[in-house]
């Protein structure tokens, strides 16, 4: 006890001299970030990039080995959904999207192409914007789609720990797909981290779906406390949806969550 308290008193005062230098700095980076962020969106122009080198080397590196995960693998044009979202897709972007040789497109939430240097990095890694303009045109392109239905509200819902919970939503149903559509389910998902469960859980799902922001307490508990995910196992199962109907996908949705 002696020690942590000594070493409270000694760091403080670095805390706060890194704090007094480091504000003015950011105050600084804001304009340039921002500048950089909306340049390189008008220049992007909805550019899907698939085959880019960043990505490849990030597909290389053993992700997976993290949790472990199974990976998956589509070769042929399809839409790939995952269930459930939890903090950070894990199943989705180490078992599907992150693997040698994966064509996938990622739909990922807009607002994420305005956040500096993360913005920057996720059309290098094979990701756009999860609206139907953008869908569409990766259709078209004979891109394979890879979309987290959930969204936000699935991240509240991440808060209980319990993988079956999903917010039901088919946004992806109204491109009228003409491609084969294959759900994945991801046992696992919402133990990678451990959150604070607050109450009026359903009321703060439908804010959340309402206004796109996770209505949760900002406090994430990962691996020994921090932000990396925890070490669980994932197991990813996949089925194909035919016909392509709420009551097929449900359906099957559940038999994947019985399986595993």
């Amino acid at each position: 006890m002696f020690a942590l308290t000594f070493f409270w008193i000694w760091s403080l005062p670095l805390l706060i001299i890194g704090v007094f230098f480091a504000v003015p700095f950011a105050l600084l980076a804001l304009p340039v970030c921002l500048a950089m962020t909306l340049a390189l969106q008008i220049q992007s122009n909805n550019k899907i990039i698939v085959d880019h080198w960043f990505r490849k080397w990030m597909s290389h590196i053993p992700w997976h080995e993290w949790f472990p995960c199974n990976q998956l693998h589509f070769d042929e044009q399809c839409i790939v959904t995952v269930h459930p979202h939890g903090i950070l897709c894990c199943g989705a972007v180490v078992g599907v999207h992150l693997v040698p040789g994966s064509k996938t497109v990622l739909c990922v939430a807009p607002i994420l192409f305005y956040v500096p240097v993360i913005g920057w990095l996720l059309r290098l890694l094979a990701c756009i914007p999860a609206n139907k303009e953008c869908m569409q045109g990766a259709l078209r392109a004979g891109h394979s789609l890879l979309v987290v239905p959930g969204g936000v509200p699935e991240i509240v819902l991440a808060e209980t720990g319990d993988d079956t919970k999903r917010f039901a939503r088919y946004g992806f149903m109204r491109l009228k797909p003409s491609v084969p559509v294959h759900v994945v389910c991801v046992r696992g998902e919402c133990k990678t981290y451990h959150m604070f469960q607050g109450p009026f859980l359903d009321t703060r799902v439908w804010l959340s779906w309402r206004l796109n922001v996770p209505f949760v307490m900002p406090v994430l508990f990962g691996w020994y406390g921090t932000w990396l995910p925890r070490r669980r196992p994932l197991i990813l199962t996949s089925w194909e949806v035919q016909p392509v109907t709420r009551a097929a996908y449900d359906k099957i949705l559940d038999k994947l969550f019985d399986l595993t």
